[in-house]
């Protein structure tokens, strides 16, 4: 009796991209965290202190050691200044972020600008032409 069934090796394993409730937890208190932190702490750069900012998520990876965290400067403004001042001082906030809440591994934390206003911006005005 033959078997049809043929064993393929090199097939990569899919990523998983649903979150656990464990990451959702710790990605909005660390969302919650990082923005009462930016708004309570002086960090004595001119783009955090100047700049109103948005924590739109923070993405935890399943081993709760990486966090990307999603920022907007409101309006857009500066952009990658306010992304770069935020890179310097991700020692501080995680120092500040390891006080505060209880894991086992305070995650390394990554800062990025969101591009998903973008992104809806673009398909309104890809909705608005297909109506005209």
């Amino acid at each position: 009796m033959a078997s049809n069934f043929v064993f393929n090796s090199n097939k990569k394993p899919k990523k998983n991209s649903i979150k656990s409730q464990r990451q959702l937890k710790v990605g909005e208190e660390l969302r919650h965290l990082i923005s009462s932190i930016l708004l309570r702490e002086s960090f004595y750069d001119e783009y955090i202190k100047d700049n109103n900012i948005t924590i739109t998520e923070v993405s935890v990876s399943p081993d709760l050691k990486n966090a990307k965290v999603y920022v907007m400067p409101l309006g857009g403004k500066n952009e990658g200044d306010v992304l770069n001042s935020l890179n310097k001082v991700t020692g501080r906030i995680k120092k500040i972020i390891s006080n505060n809440i209880s894991l086992r591994q305070t995650p390394k934390i990554f800062f990025k600008i969101d591009e998903s206003f973008e992104y809806a911006k673009n398909i309104q005005k890809i909705l608005e032409n297909i109506k005209k």
